[in-house]
């Protein structure tokens, strides 16, 4: 559910939390516990947090975003959950979607697709996929990563409906590249 600035000063009690303060104490919290639990707890906060436009300026400024994405790299799959939904809640953002065009930002996510087999990791991503897409169709997804969407597209039938049904958009999107058709016959 979205919020206005009105609806949170109604629900906030007197004293009241500063959200852009208590989004900046979650980042510096990240960074300051060695307790794995602790910080996919932080994590799975932000990446909610991330959820509503109204708290996207101050998740930017607080540099959970640049936060979201190193645990792209983490070996932990919780981490590694909550960095991708995380993105994929706030990519919607203007100023995030220019970010996201940076060939290494896509590449972090492309080796996290191309390595994990988590069904919620594989939906953001290819959510993430189809968002960028749309401006830029010839760039952002290669044959490596269109083969991985038809394999767990043909994998999903039936078993996950979100999955299989986000797969087939990109596939019906970009599934007819050259590049993707060649691939196929070799």
């Amino acid at each position: 559910m979205f919020n206005s600035h009105k609806h949170l000063k109604r629900k906030t009690p007197c004293p009241g939390i500063n959200r852009e303060e208590f989004i900046q104490h979650l980042v510096d919290e990240y960074y300051t516990t060695n307790n794995i639990e602790a910080q996919e707890q932080v994590t799975a906060n932000l990446a909610n947090f991330a959820y509503d436009p109204l708290n996207w300026p101050f998740l930017i400024k607080a540099d959970a975003v640049k936060l979201f994405l190193e645990i792209l790299e983490e070996r932990n799959e919780r981490l590694q959950l909550h960095g991708i939904a995380g993105l994929t809640n706030i990519c919607l953002d203007d100023d995030i979607y220019k970010y996201f065009n940076n060939p290494e930002v896509i590449q972090q996510i492309h080796r996290l697709f191309l390595a994990s087999s988590n069904q919620e990791i594989l939906i953001n991503c290819c959510t993430i996929y189809q968002f960028l897409a749309k401006d830029n169709k010839s760039n952002i997804l290669p044959a490596e990563i269109l083969l991985r969407v038809q394999n767990i597209n043909t994998d999903s039938k039936g078993k996950n409906i979100r999955l299989s049904n986000i797969t087939s958009l990109l596939l019906l999107d970009f599934g007819r590249r050259y590049e993707f058709t060649e691939s196929q016959h070799k």
